[in-house]
């Protein structure tokens, strides 16, 4: 029988199957609200279908496009984006059913009246999220008989489960059928006839195909059993019938008139062998085109056998390919034509990355059918619209919120530079601008540049107006800014200058101002391809083995107070600016927040690779070290873990703590030392040193303390293991620079473990400027003793080792030390800023006494992320160079 029936009335996706309907959702992620958002109709929106397929590919539902990329804008929200990267985050969470439940679609956003589908399947096809969904009875009524035609998706940006309190991204947890959309150019919903195809369904047009087609067979059965054929020819007949009848659906006239031809060949054969056995050639009549002038009509009989049904099956399925190919093929150039054109546009490159993306996300529009003539128009559209974006984007930064047709032209000048170069040149000339790096805007790193860019479109309004005020006579009054904000880009760009840290991790913008932002990160999955990547026909194709996930990075405060004396205030009494000690300010806080940064970037990489793999140690009995004359514990294991636990902006904690240190002296459990001098009295405990598992017991003060145990006295701890050491103790008879060179070979195996072990190349080795010095010592180093890939500097710093290069730490406190070599992949910490530094207007300071000083208090903040999601944590690894007698001695 027939089994490759299908009915041409619904839609069919590629690779087979039906579905129920047209479903477009939307979503867009702020922080932290809930929201509705509307899809608008496209009734020109519509599938081709042929007439017959394989029933295997039937079995699965049609897909349905959910949303799209765009940027947008809603009067309750403001403007919004939806990039890329949302999608794969709403795909997540739905596959992980992070919402804990069936995800389904109302009327009117009223769940209490009942579902009118669900949503069983996401996921992302290019800049589109796709998605199969359930219609119940109640929401094909809704749409057909109601005019529901629009979805308006629900979702929150940033779920957090009623179990765990965990921060999950993106989740959508419903959509409402509605009437006035607000996002446009998105597919309306759209019934196929009949409504909802469900398998009750496919299975009756199947039947009913069969039906037709049995009809036919049964007439040729009769007829051919009437001229007393054998059973075997009966049976190669129709067989011959059945094969035909495949390629020909429902087309009953093509199925009576087969029936027909299969007939007469009955008659024939009947005439010719009679009722002996046979083997037989099946001729099916066709007839050509109708007579013309010059060409009479004619008839034409042509023996098929089964190999010949079965090549002009292959045939028809092949024209089917190369035509989707080729339709493919097309709809790919017209939309590379598109971005090229695009691409190449200044205007289009001036605008932010989200605006680019809007535009961009133009092609979504073209079909295979366009000429090169419509997208050529297409992008010129489109490129006016990005002339009016950066015509409204610079009146913006500006502060003029300008309505109706805006027309500005745009000239070369660009505020932030100029006034940067202004400032540059007048501390040039100082004694105090003598100590800065100035370095040029295009010598600085990446990372820097991204980071002043964020500063310079926060504070773009202020720095033309500064730039302008020096340019008219370089005078300013703290009455009318505060501390300038030139002067707080200058602090910064000299503190990012040479701040070679960042080179090493990923910097991101995330002008959200959110709580909590979403940090993007690739996992690959060694192994996870099966069979080599060999796929049989008709099976499933396995995922690529890089995956693209996100985490969930809270966002802190890093806030600095400032005192400065009015003599170093940048302004003299005339109000005209003091270039030196302007200069002399610039260089000291540069070097704080240098310092507070690179500590923490350091401090955090260290502590993810610490924590990988770590052991916990339980309940370490301390007793015999407590002999009231000491105040330093020695661990039994080393290196410990330092302590990471999660807060929110408000100082809440977030989840429990890894890896925490418990030290009880005497029954009781001590506090940790928070160096703030303003703890109630007693003892705390502070690690010393975490390389060499060092803990100090001090007083709320920090003055050391040396208690006797009289009962129970443990510490809990994690040892790190994700290491090698290396023991700096001289063996007898060797000479310190041979004993180096061993070092270089457990530093070259820690390289190794990550290659071979992890599938990870390390690109840094990130160390003190000690440790640097002392392994420069090491006899590989020796001109007559070089080894490729390790070697030197002009002025003999560490250039590489083992091909890995050496960056030199440039803060004090890390905990590093002078005994921690960590190596590790470039990009595997990222440090987001959300708010760049801002220094705020001068106060005046007062003594004990509650009288003025002379002298000015200032703080800045800065508001930001750094974090290591807890899968690449492997990608680090560390050495550690220390000497074991110095260990056993210290006290």
């Amino acid at each position: 029988m027939a089994d490759n029936i299908r009915p041409a009335c619904l839609p069919q996706l590629p690779g087979g199957g039906f579905a129920s309907a047209w479903l477009p959702l939307t979503r867009a992620r702020f922080f932290p609200r809930h929201f509705r958002l509307e899809a608008p109709a496209d009734p020109n929106r519509r599938r081709v279908i042929s007439v017959a397929f394989d029933r295997k590919l039937a079995e699965s539902n049609k897909p349905v496009t959910i949303t799209r990329v765009g940027s947008f804008y809603d009067q309750r929200y403001g403007d919004f984006d939806i990039p890329p990267t949302l999608l794969a985050e709403m795909v997540r969470n739905f596959n992980a059913r992070t919402y804990g439940q069936d995800i389904f679609i109302d009327v009117a956003h009223r769940p209490e009246d009942g579902a009118a589908g669900k949503i069983t399947r996401l996921w992302q096809d290019g800049d589109r999220l796709l998605g199969n969904v359930d219609w119940t009875p109640y929401g094909r009524n809704a749409i057909s008989q109601r005019g529901y035609q629009y979805l308006s998706a629900e979702f929150i940006d940033n779920y957090i489960d009623n179990e765990q309190k965990r921060a999950h991204g993106a989740v959508l947890f419903g959509a409402g059928l509605t009437i006035r959309p607000v996002i446009k150019r998105l597919d309306p919903v759209q019934l196929a006839e009949p409504v909802g195809f469900h398998h009750d369904l496919k299975t009756q047009f199947v039947k009913e195909a069969r039906n037709l087609m049995n009809k036919h067979l049964q007439a040729l059965i009769k007829r051919l059993s009437e001229l007393g054929l054998d059973q075997s020819v009966i049976d190669q007949i129709v067989k011959g019938f059945e094969n035909v009848a495949k390629t020909l659906g429902e087309d009953e006239t093509a199925l009576k008139s087969l029936a027909e031809q299969m007939a007469e060949t009955g008659k024939i054969l009947a005439e010719a062998i009679g009722a002996k056995p046979a083997t037989v050639n099946l001729t099916v009549q066709a007839s050509k085109p109708a007579a013309s002038e010059t060409q009479p009509a004619t008839s034409e009989s042509k023996t098929l056998t089964e190999d010949d049904i079965r090549r002009l099956w292959a045939d028809e399925r092949k024209r089917e390919a190369d035509t989707l190919a080729a339709s493919t093929k097309t709809l790919a150039e017209r939309k590379t034509q598109f971005r090229t054109l695009l691409e190449a546009s200044e205007s289009v490159k001036a605008l932010a990355e989200p605006q680019r993306a809007t535009l961009l996300a133009g092609e979504a529009i073209i079909t295979a059918g366009f000429t090169a003539d419509q997208v050529d128009a297409l992008a010129k559209q489109h490129l006016q619209l990005a002339e009016q974006m950066a015509v409204a984007a610079k009146l913006a930064a500006l502060g003029w919120q300008g309505k109706g047709s805006m027309h500005v032209e745009m000239g070369s000048d660009n505020s932030p530079l100029k006034l940067q170069e202004q400032i540059d040149q007048r501390m040039k000339a100082t004694a105090g601008g003598q100590k800065l790096k100035l370095t040029a805007a295009d010598k600085l790193s990446a990372g820097a540049r991204l980071i002043l860019a964020e500063f310079d479109r926060v504070n773009a309004l202020r720095l033309a107006e500064e730039a302008r005020l020096l340019a008219d006579g370089g005078t300013t009054s703290t009455l009318n800014f505060g501390l300038p904000v030139g002067y707080v880009r200058t602090v910064i760009r000299e503190a990012l200058a040479d701040l070679r840290i960042l080179e090493l991790v990923s910097v991101r913008t995330d002008p959200n101002n959110g709580a909590v932002t979403m940090v993007p990160y690739e996992e690959r999955k060694a192994g996870s391809i099966l069979n080599d990547g060999i796929v049989f026909e008709g099976k499933e194709i396995p995922r690529a083995s890089i995956t693209q996930l996100f985490d969930t990075a809270y966002v802190n405060q890093m806030k600095l107070s400032l005192k400065i004396t009015n003599e170093a205030i940048h302004f003299s009494q005339h109000s005209i600016i003091d270039w030196d000690a302007y200069a002399r300010n610039v260089e000291s806080n540069g070097r704080i927040i240098q310092e507070l940064v690179a500590r923490r970037l350091a401090n955090e990489m260290q502590r993810a690779a610490d924590a990988y793999g770590a052991v916990v140690h339980t309940a370490e009995n301390i007793a015999a070290q407590l002999t009231g004359s000491k105040s330093l514990i020695k661990t039994s294991a080393f290196p410990i873990v330092r302590p990471r636990q999660v807060f929110d902006l408000r100082g809440n904690a977030v989840g429990s703590p890894e890896n925490p240190i418990t030290v009880i002296v005497n029954g009781t459990t001590l506090s940790a030392y928070d160096g703030s001098g303003t703890q109630t009295a007693g003892t705390y405990y502070v690690v010393e040193n975490y390389n060499l598992g060092f803990i100090r017991l001090v007083n709320q003060l920090g003055v050391p303390q040396t208690p006797t145990a009289s009962s129970a006295c443990t510490v809990t701890y994690s040892e790190a293991v994700n290491l090698s050491k290396f023991d700096l103790k001289l063996p007898a008879s060797t000479t310190l620079e041979d004993h180096l060179n061993g070092a270089l070979r457990v530093f070259g195996a820690r390289k190794a473990a990550l290659l071979s072990d992890r599938y990870i190349l390390p690109d840094f080795a990130l160390m003190s400027p000690v440790l640097n010095d002392t392994l420069t010592n090491a006899r590989q180093f020796a001109a007559e003793a070089a080894r490729a890939g390790s070697n030197l500097t002009g002025v003999g710093d560490l250039a590489t080792i083992k091909g890995i290069t050496g960056v030199g730490t440039t803060a004090p406190g890390i905990d590093l030390g002078d005994e921690r070599i960590l190596l590790g992949q470039r990009g595997t910490l990222t440090y987001t800023v959300v708010k760049p530094f801002v220094i705020g207007t001068p106060f005046e300071a007062v003594g004990p006494n509650g009288l003025p000083t002379a002298e000015k208090i200032a703080y800045g903040e800065e508001y930001n992320s750094i974090h290591v999601p807890k899968p690449l944590y492997p990608r680090f690894t560390s050495m550690i160079v220390y000497d074991s007698d110095a260990r056993t001695v210290a006290v």
